[in-house]
């Protein structure tokens, strides 16, 4: 089982008599993966808070020895004193959690609520995984440790989903209401995603997928390049192309037929787009298939005959 230690952000302000200001905020976080052990002690007063995929199992943790359990997928925030004691402990392998201390300066407009409603948070305050934080902790799992700029990346991504719950408190504290619409805004986005995937034959119109998913062209642009770093059209092109290329290196279509099968009437468009998106036509990613084919051929053929 993996121990941890916290990893600070510290955004420092900047004390120049210069126009240029940086905002001031300060977190501790760090991002768990599958079984490991978190143990710390906390040297001022802050909020803790455990962040989860969706698809994280149930966790335990300790405050200063008194045990809690967060439900599987669920996020929680809690008061701690300074000095007190945190134990968390993953023990299942589809766990991915990030822990964040955040000080209560940073949680102004939270903290007033949560210390005049001592009742309501004794347990803490938690809330459900929503699609956001799902999709941004799918970014966070597919980044490379062997990337030179794994830290990073992976810093800018866990920093999104600090704001994300920090906004989302904060949304709370003016009406519980908003986060729910908020909530539903993201499953809009992901569900104009599914469709997308769901048939790569079709060629869906912005308008089209705005209407099926319940929302207007300008969010559903907005909101999608926001939430996946592409526009809606480049990634239905993307995704026609990858499969295409899988579908072209299984040697068992013609390029008429993928062109078909990936929503092009003519197959001459196809090809145009494809040499577009990879640089190279079709034909010749078929050609270096089948040569590739007859390659393993002669090897087999070798080995045998060597073998008689």
């Amino acid at each position: 089982m993996s121990i941890f230690v916290l990893h600070r952000i510290n955004l420092n302000k900047m004390e120049n008599s210069c126009a240029l200001t940086v905002t001031q905020y300060a977190f501790q976080h760090q991002y768990i993966k599958g079984s490991a052990l978190f143990s710390y002690k906390t040297e001022q007063a802050c909020y803790i808070n455990i962040l989860s995929h969706n698809c994280s199992r149930i966790v335990h943790y300790t405050l200063s020895h008194n045990a809690c359990i967060l439900p599987e997928g669920h996020n929680v925030i809690h008061y701690v004193d300074a000095y007190s004691t945190i134990e968390i402990r993953s023990e299942d392998a589809c766990n991915h959690l990030v822990v964040v201390l955040i000080m209560p300066e940073s949680l102004h407009f939270f903290h007033d609520k949560y210390q005049e409603e001592s009742v309501r948070f004794a347990k803490g305050f938690v809330t459900k995984s929503d699609t956001r934080f799902r999709l941004l902790f799918e970014q966070l799992h597919s980044l490379s440790e062997t990337d030179l700029l794994y830290q990073m990346r992976s810093e800018l991504i866990i920093l999104e989903i600090i704001f994300h719950q920090i906004q989302s408190l904060a949304v709370e504290n003016k009406n519980t209401q908003h986060v729910i619409v908020m909530k539903g805004h993201y499953e809009k986005i992901l569900l104009a995603k599914e469709i997308i995937e769901e048939d790569l034959s079709k060629n869906h119109s912005i308008p089209e997928l705005a209407k099926q998913v319940g929302t207007n062209v300008q969010y559903l642009k907005k909101y999608f390049k926001q939430y996946f770093g592409k526009t809606v059209m480049n990634y239905i092109t993307e995704k026609k192309m990858e499969h295409a290329k899988e579908l072209i290196l299984t040697g068992d279509h013609r390029v008429s037929d993928v062109a078909r099968m990936t929503g092009y009437k003519h197959s001459t468009h196809f090809t145009t787009a494809f040499k577009r998106h990879f640089g190279f036509i079709p034909n010749s990613l078929k050609y270096s298939f089948l040569l590739q084919q007859g390659t393993d051929i002669l090897i087999e053929l070798e080995h045998i005959f060597g073998c008689l």
